[in-house]
């Protein structure tokens, strides 16, 4: 447990099997030696602590003013708290860990889903130290789940999957009994479930696992695992439990969010070809417009699909969209793609394509790739017969959000091919219209003089190797244009390596950059690990929120940008890699430089070309073209009717300064979006902090008048009211209500 939730952590004592204590927070060494004289005299219940600790609470001597002892077990542990629930006697005593954790407005309707999901990972970040943490979804009708949000270690032999059945597993056991299980010391002789093993041979030595329960069962867990034996104790697991009572509402909330817009975006694709038919023709003329969709919707590179034999272990591709990689029709074994771990499974899989357990990928390599899913279609025996794929060049592939897509996508297919019924066909192409910029800058939105002569800028210099040092306020999208960059530039057919500093704690940060090999520490894989930088070779690394680097992080980058090479953890000699490195930070880092925060050799060497991204108050018009796109996409990802803005809505918009910009705009159009009645957008139908500027703009404008007309009748207040038509009465109410009247 973190020592600044400790403090905030109530009384109590830590007893072992014997019952002895072992550890005392804010306990008196009175109350200690009452607690173990009271065990001691026991001995008709000895080795049973429940009814010990029962017999014990239960004595006049322990039930003082200062409150009452709440015993807390965990399954899997053989140790309990004795917690000191200091609630007056008499007075109702739930509740009174409660305090730990603000929970608080979590939910709110125009709040995205991964934003909540992000909130519930630093409160777990907050609350303890461990080497590896998964926030699991579950599914318990079809007892599948699926991975919200994972950091840390490897897991020995594991393959990232999504939607995968729930089998003899930790999970499963917490999904039955509804309850945590702990173990402190994991060992050989404590494994019970099918993924023990593979965390003890990953290195893990301690080992805890909370659900998260809302309306009457579990709807996810947190799990978590640590190279450190006993460094998960029966606190921390309490401690947990509250933390997931408190977030389970918002944590189902954007899990709802989250299912609607995976089903309204596949709906939406299907949707979009069916009407995008000029005609009736051949099926796989079909698949082929909505593999283009889809791949449009999804913002991909790539998207196959794929008819799957396998037991003749071949595979043939029937449509793609994007860049083409395979030949229509031409039956090919399976090990020339990785469908073999995707088989195996029988879930969905994404990947690094850098990642050494994959190594049947050559097709895929050299062509602007970085990572890769693959998602099965089955039919009503639950045999995959067909496989949807997508490649990307940045990894959003191995991303939630695009598993939960396709996994709606493939429900979709594999009703239509099991119909054999549908014979749509397409001779047109679907385009869409986009402003002429350079090549890569095509998602960049906007028209104005200022982000036009940034985009020229970032398209000049993304022809050089030159590290760029992209700065600007939270929000202004800093990493779309880092994005933008790489594809404009020479590497673009190499990965996009996005490595965020704020994001991932300083504990896990290093082995995620430099990456290690086998043996380097307790809990590594086998064969070592690739970090951040390794898999950028031959692309670029975006290193988000530079500023938050430690020194000695700082240190060690700055030997790989000048060195051009790379050490990892455990290594005997640095490897050489070619790497493009663009940075970004809202803060200042000269200011840092002076504060001795940052370095100032690694400053000089990231900041070889400086590019201002603007906030959105400079852009001017640029705000409505973007709120326009925000609010055609919003219509198209739902599937409903197109709304627009009003000319007050219009307005108020330009007038509002955005203090978190591009962001802050994408939250105001989806609630607008939400609670507009009709296809106009007005003025009410804004978030309040929009309309409030309006009012006080007004304010200002009106007193800012008066003063002005004060100023020019020589303060002659009876000739000004008969100017306005007002009674001077009324003119005196209103220069007192602006502060214009003492």
């Amino acid at each position: 447990m973190r020592p600044e939730l400790l403090k905030a952590f109530p009384r109590f004592t830590r007893l072992n099997a014997q019952n002895k204590i072992e550890f005392a927070w804010r306990m008196e060494e009175s109350m200690r030696n009452r607690i173990e004289k009271g065990l001691q005299n026991l001995p008709q219940c000895h080795g049973d602590p429940v009814k010990d600790f029962g017999k014990l609470a239960g004595q006049k001597n322990i039930l003082s003013e200062k409150g009452t002892l709440e015993l807390y077990q965990v399954n899997g542990s053989l140790k309990h708290l004795a917690l000191l629930n200091e609630v007056p006697a008499g007075e109702a005593s739930q509740g009174f860990l409660d305090g730990l954790f603000p929970v608080d407005n979590l939910i709110d309707y125009a709040t995205a889903p991964q934003t909540i999901i992000n909130i519930i990972a630093d409160r777990v970040k907050e609350s303890v130290q461990f080497e590896r943490f998964d926030l699991v979804r579950v599914n318990r009708s079809l007892r599948r789940f699926n991975y919200e949000y994972s950091i840390g270690v490897d897991i020995e032999g594991r393959v990232q999957t999504a939607y995968k059945e729930i089998s003899n597993s930790g999970l499963a056991w917490v999904l039955y009994h509804e309850k945590p299980y702990l173990v402190e010391n994991f060992l050989p002789e404590t494994h019970h479930f099918s993924e023990d093993p593979w965390l003890y041979q990953t290195g893990f030595r301690s080992i805890l696992r909370v659900p998260i329960i809302f309306n009457r069962g579990v709807i996810g867990a947190i799990l978590l695992a640590s190279v450190e034996p006993e460094r998960f104790q029966v606190e921390d697991a309490l401690l947990l439990e509250k933390l997931a009572q408190g977030v389970a509402p918002a944590f189902f909330h954007a899990g709802v969010q989250e299912e609607q817009e995976y089903h309204t975006l596949a709906a939406a694709t299907l949707l979009q070809t069916i009407a995008g038919m000029g005609k009736l023709g051949r099926t796989t003329e079909f698949f082929d417009a909505y593999c283009q969709v889809l791949r449009q919707l999804a913002k991909t590179d790539r998207v196959g699909l794929f008819l799957i034999d396998e037991e003749a272990d071949k595979y043939c591709c029937l449509a793609e969209a994007g860049k083409k990689l395979a030949v229509s029709g031409e039956w090919l074994p399976i090990r020339k793609l990785p469908f073999r771990e995707m088989l195996q499974s029988k879930s969905i899989v994404a990947f690094n394509l850098a990642d050494q357990r994959h190594m049947s990928v050559g097709e895929l390599l050299g062509r602007g790739f970085t990572a890769v899913l693959y998602a099965p279609i089955t039919d009503a025996k639950g045999k995959i017969r067909a496989c949807l794929g997508t490649a990307t060049s940045d990894e959003s592939a191995t991303s939630k959000e695009m598993a939960g897509l396709f996994k709606v996508a493939c429900e979709q297919l594999a009703f239509i091919m099991a119909q054999s019924i549908l014979n749509l066909g397409n001779d047109s192409k679907m385009t869409r219209d986009v402003a002429v910029k350079p090549p890569g800058f095509e998602e960049v939105i906007g028209s104005s003089q200022t982000i036009q002569e940034t985009i020229q800028k970032a398209a000049a210099v993304s022809q050089y190797e030159f590290p760029i040092l992209l700065l600007g306020e939270t929000g202004t999208g800093k990493e779309l244009f880092a994005k933008a960059i790489h594809r404009s530039s020479p590497r673009a057919k190499g990965p996009f390596i996005v490595v965020n500093s704020a994001a991932i704690p300083d504990n896990l940060l290093e082995s995620e950059l430099f990456g290690y090999k086998e043996g380097a520490f307790t809990g590594g894989l086998k064969g070592g690990k690739k970090g951040k930088i390794l898999l950028a070779h031959g692309g670029t690394l975006f290193l988000d929120e530079i500023g938050e680097l430690s020194l000695e992080l700082q240190a060690k980058l700055l030997r790989v940008i000048q060195e051009k090479e790379v050490e990892p953890l455990g290594a005997e000699k640095p490897v050489s890699i070619e790497v493009r490195v663009i940075s970004a930070t809202h803060r200042n880092l000269k200011e840092m430089v002076k504060r001795q925060e940052f370095r100032e050799d690694l400053y000089y060497r990231l900041n070889s070309i400086e590019i201002k991204i603007p906030p959105l108050r400079e852009r001017g018009e640029d705000i409505i073209e973007l709120a326009e796109s925000m609010l055609e996409e919003l219509a198209r990802r739902n599937s409903k009717r197109m709304k627009k803005l009003s000319h007050e809505a219009v307005q108020a918009l330009l007038e509002y300064d955005f203090p978190g910009n591009i962001r802050q705009l994408q939250n105001v159009m989806n609630w607008a979006f939400v609670f507009a009645d009709d296809d106009l957008i007005k003025m009410e139908d804004l978030p309040a902090e929009i309309k409030k500027n309006i009012r006080e703009n007004v304010a200002v404008s009106e007193k800012e008048e008066l003063a002005r007309l004060l100023k020019a009748f020589h303060g002659n207040k009876t000739e000004l009211a008969n100017y306005l038509g007002i009674t001077r009465t009324g003119l005196w109410k209103k220069l007192k209500r602006l502060g214009l009247q003492k």
